[in-house]
């Protein structure tokens, strides 16, 4: 029990450093709420969503680790929050989603257990349909936002009716944070015999947000596109929609695929500049990080199996 619960917190310290500031990365990228008061809106709202936001997603995420020990869940959480700190040291932001999916498969292989394919297939279609998705939502977010912006009267009025809905933006998505990400940590944390992780686990990601997600944050807030408050709401808003659509269905989708698709579908409809260098390397990184996660599950869980995990 002790190992699933370490365990358990270094996962949710690694969402907090590389999933957390994709929830805020465009308000402190646009320059509406700083570092600090980021990771209040994270430690506050990602809680209320782990205690309070309905999702199938826990139950998904444990059904995938069916036949496993603790021992097991133990070593597929550890490759999983491994390979996503390693990339936070880089400011990568990779999906954590799908480090704890690559690492379930390559536990399931390794022990020679059943692998889910038809689940895994509809989880992997949802990858490659959310950052589509979010950045239609955010093009009509933009466009049904701009008309009402308009016309507000004084500029006063106007920066305080813009900062308002971008820090709402981001609690909505912190909320989804906790809803989607922290319980892809819980359903294998109650999968491995912890009842009732949600508020200990929610509050370890804060901490991690707190500590190591500085580089992710600038990543997402500033070196894909240029934003503005009226693109930082409306691609943070459109991939919150995106994300608790998922939920609804119990898809545990990446809230990082999400955000960086509604940044860069919404900069493209703008005709604005995109660091394609910096683009393109997230995405080969959506691709790399299940797949490290899953060699480290694979081999960590042989190199243990004669020591009775």
């Amino acid at each position: 029990m002790l190992g699933i619960g370490a365990v358990a917190f270094f996962m949710a310290w690694a969402v907090g450093a590389n999933d957390s500031p994709k929830a805020v990365g465009t308000a402190v990228g646009s320059g509406i709420i700083g570092f600090k008061r980021a990771v209040l809106v994270i430690a506050v709202f990602t809680t209320m969503g782990a205690l309070l936001g309905h999702s199938a997603v826990p139950s998904t995420v444990g059904g995938l680790a069916r036949g496993m020990s603790t021992g097991n869940v133990v070593l597929v959480l550890f490759s999983a929050a491994l390979a996503v700190t390693l990339a936070s040291l880089i400011g990568m932001p990779i999906s954590t989603t799908q480090s704890i999916i690559g690492a379930l498969i390559g536990a399931s292989l390794a022990l020679g257990l059943p692998v889910d394919w038809a689940t895994i297939t509809k989880i992997v279609s949802a990858w490659v349909i959310s950052p589509v998705v979010a950045g239609l939502f955010s093009i009509v977010v933009y466009r049904l936002y701009r008309p009402v912006l308009r016309r507000i009267k004084g500029l006063k009025n106007l920066e305080l009716t813009q900062k308002w809905l971008v820090f709402l933006a981001s609690a909505y998505s912190a909320f989804n944070l906790g809803t989607n990400e922290v319980s892809n940590v819980i359903g294998l944390a109650k999968a491995g015999g912890i009842s009732n992780p949600n508020v200990p686990l929610a509050l370890i990601m804060a901490f991690g947000t707190l500590t190591f997600s500085h580089k992710v944050m600038i990543t997402i807030g500033r070196n894909i596109a240029p934003l503005d408050p009226t693109s930082a709401f409306s691609s943070q808003f459109g991939a919150s929609i995106a994300v608790n659509t998922a939920n609804l269905f119990g898809l545990p989708v990446s809230s990082g695929q999400a955000v960086v698709g509604a940044i860069s579908g919404l900069s493209t409809y703008k005709g604005e500049r995109i660091n394609k260098k910096v683009l393109i390397d997230i995405v080969k990184s959506w691709g790399e990080a299940p797949l490290l996660a899953g060699i480290l599950s694979f081999i960590f869980i042989k190199l243990f199996s004669g020591l009775g995990f």
